[in-house]
């Protein structure tokens, strides 16, 4: 038990040392740090934009405020760096995000930049993986509904394969938190690399760069990005999902601290 219990430990820390070799911010892997500490971790990403953290964080609670989101241990980075890429001058014509969940994100992105067209991509109430994240269909479709009313969101209601078949546009900006698994989550990934204008960003969620010991497999999303930097010189970087202590230690107690896999297309 204790040699197997080394093994598993010296494979851990092996991972956790590739991991870290490839975030730009030089993240130590600690169990606790501080709000403040935290926050640091992700300043190069507000830096570059020549944008203020906090004033990122302002525009995004503001909005928040608005449209109802709770920020309470909810608080993922993905927005406030929407935010900041808008104080920076960025101003998209057209926004993609692939799982639009409740609609907070699609419905986010459509009162941050009120000049862009944000398509949302959703499963259909037919697709055989609808039912695992929707239960309660009438109430979830009523409620979609409701945060999709805006002139320029237009949702599109089917498993992200098919898309291929429409005559999208290309994009100034991609939301990728659709499926995590193989194979959906490497087609959205590719699909998306190739529906992104020079100058365009994409931003995927939920890269955890650790080994799951219970599925016994790396997480899928960052395995599809480790794979696509391999094989390019613009590479995705990372942001430390929330700035939150609390959820900072657990997650590293648990290995699964999230991060947001992000790209400028050069």
């Amino acid at each position: 038990m204790i040699q197997l219990l080394r093994k598993t430990r010296g494979r851990m820390i092996q991972l956790l040392r590739k991991a870290r070799r490839m975030f730009s911010n030089k993240e130590d892997i600690v169990i606790s740090l501080s709000a403040e500490e935290l926050a640091k971790i992700n300043e190069y990403f507000f830096d570059e934009l020549g944008v203020k953290h906090s004033d990122a964080m302002k525009l995004y609670n503001d909005l928040a405020d608005q449209i109802g989101i709770d920020t309470k241990d909810k608080n993922s980075m993905y927005r406030p760096a929407w935010a900041a890429l808008k104080l920076s001058g960025f101003n998209p014509r057209y926004v993609l995000e692939l799982g639009t969940y409740m609609g907070y994100s699609a419905l986010y992105l459509a009162m941050l930049f009120p000049e862009a067209t944000v398509y949302t991509v959703e499963l259909p109430p037919d697709d055989p993986m609808y039912q695992k994240f929707h239960q309660n269909q009438e109430e979830y479709e009523a409620t979609l509904k409701k945060r999709l009313e805006r002139n320029n969101i237009i949702s599109i209601r089917m498993n992200t394969m098919n898309l291929l078949d429409l005559e999208l546009p290309d994009f100034d900006l991609i939301f990728i938190d659709a499926g995590h698994a193989y194979p959906s989550v490497a087609f959205d990934h590719f699909f998306c690399m190739h529906k992104l204008l020079p100058g365009g960003w994409l931003f995927s969620d939920d890269a955890i760069p650790s080994f799951d010991p219970v599925n016994k497999q790396v997480n899928a999303v960052y395995q599809t990005i480790e794979y696509i930097n391999a094989r390019q010189k613009n590479q995705f970087r990372f942001l430390l999902q929330r700035e939150d202590p609390a959820r900072y230690a657990r997650d590293a107690v648990t290995g699964k601290r999230k991060y947001i896999a992000f790209i400028k297309k050069s």
